[in-house]
């Protein structure tokens, strides 16, 4: 049967209702609290962005989402625009499924992996801010077009009008992405880390013409870049004009508390689970992401199936799971003892995964997040939602979970999926009460 992104997407955002509909009978208040505007639901941030909508000025928030409310919705006060927020961030939610679904059918061939990965992208209980009137409903649809974009560029020594065209929308949705949320720093690292990384792997390829490749992927960089500095300059310039000071958003964050430095207590002390894992999991990915294509190209390594105690470690405490799995490895690899390890073999999908440049754009996208704000946040304010409530990390997921037979990673991200479901009622309930869930 041919793949439909829309009916696909339909279990998906059934289980959304799902989970959402099981906090709601717990607790009404969260029905009744998400379609009123009196009393305001201005949880955290979302009061900010109510605001901006009805009087924009210079802060550290970013000006295109209230833009939006103000003009789809023409609020009169802070309460209706958070409830214009509210509805348009939901809808923009469910419009990111069938977009992810797409994308990741342009490249994973297992549909189970690219069904289970957009469903824990969509379930996972991070996705509450993409729903409740923050920007990450918008960053998420923003992103997804980008990256699908992306994903379409073809290696080529010719400039065609195809190519520009899409160069032309890759920059436009950069400087649009710019203007949704601090963008800049994390878009100029992790395009460049990107290009960097297919370029030293593309040094043990035979298959790729490395001028073409440079020529293609080096323009794209420099177009994200562009795009992303445009969009903070103009935003600057306004700040600028309103306040004398071009990094007044950046000024603003180091008033909230944050500032450089090391934290040594953060790799080791979970302040909470989720966070604990925002850290971990985007470095653990890269270094397995590194593994399978020093395996495809270098040396050919033999990859130990975890333990279910080790699946345990890796989202109860990831050092452990470091360790632990870390030493497996290496008595398989290079121990001449015969061990009682259980193999995993890597897919043919392996080999596509070390020169993709989307596939290392959002796996360094995610982990540039997360040494962002673990040296300059003491309270890691907004990590696991900057991981888990944008699509960036679960791309990667999916394409390293390409590189290993669908049967077992299936069960893995099934018992996730589970799991996910479960807590996303449970923030559900603390979004109905107040609390603070990322």
């Amino acid at each position: 049967m041919k793949f439909n992104a829309l009916l696909t997407s339909v279990p998906i955002v059934l289980g959304i209702t799902f989970c959402t509909s099981i906090a709601i009978i717990i607790n009404p208040h969260i029905f009744i609290s998400f379609f009123s505007n009196s009393p305001a639901k201005l949880f955290f941030d979302v009061g900010h962005y109510s605001n901006l909508a009805i009087n924009p000025t210079c802060n550290a928030f970013y000006p295109l989402w209230p833009w939006l409310i103000s003009k789809l919705g023409q609020p009169q006060i802070p309460d209706d625009a958070a409830l214009y927020s509210r509805v348009i961030g939901s809808l923009l939610s469910l419009i990111s499924v069938p977009l992810f679904l797409l994308l990741l059918k342009q490249s994973i061939k297992s549909y189970k992996i690219t069904f289970l990965v957009v469903a824990l992208y969509a379930i996972n209980p991070l996705s509450v801010f993409r729903m409740i009137g923050y920007t990450e409903g918008i960053f998420s649809v923003f992103s997804l077009i980008f990256l699908i974009l992306l994903n379409n560029l073809k290696i080529t020594s010719k400039i065609s009008i195809k190519f520009i065209s899409i160069l032309i929308s890759i920059f436009i949705f950069s400087f649009l992405l710019s203007l949704t949320r601090p963008f800049l720093i994390q878009v100029v690292f992790s395009s460049i880390l990107a290009l960097a990384s297919t370029l030293i792997i593309n040094k043990f390829q035979n298959n790729l013409n490395l001028k073409k490749y440079v020529k293609t992927y080096g323009i794209t960089t420099l177009m994200i870049c562009l795009g992303a500095l445009l969009g903070y300059c103009i935003y600057g310039y306004s700040c600028l004009q309103s306040r004398g000071d071009f990094f007044a958003p950046f000024h603003d964050q180091k008033a909230w508390g944050k500032q450089l430095g090391i934290y040594p207590q953060l790799f080791f002390v979970p302040l909470t689970s989720a966070d604990f894992t925002a850290i971990y999991l985007p470095a653990i990915a890269l270094i397995m992401s590194w593994l399978i294509c020093i395996s495809i190209n270098i040396r050919k390594l033999i990859f130990a199936t975890p333990k279910f105690w080790q699946l345990v470690l890796l989202f109860a405490y990831p050092p452990a799971f470091l360790a632990f799995y870390g030493a497996d490895l290496k008595k398989i690899n290079f121990s001449d003892k015969p061990t009682s390890l259980k193999e995993i073999n890597l897919t043919q999908s392996a080999k596509k995964i070390s020169t993709n440049y989307v596939f290392w754009f959002c796996i360094y996208f995610a982990l540039i997040h997360s040494i962002i704000i673990v040296f300059s946040d003491q309270k890691l304010t907004s990590l696991r939602r900057f991981i888990f409530g944008t699509p960036y990390f679960f791309v990667a997921i999916a394409y390293i979970s390409n590189c290993f037979p669908t049967r077992k990673v299936t069960k893995l991200l099934l018992w996730l999926l589970g799991f996910s479901g479960i807590w996303l009622v449970q923030y559900w309930l603390d979004y109905a009460n107040d609390v603070w869930i990322g």
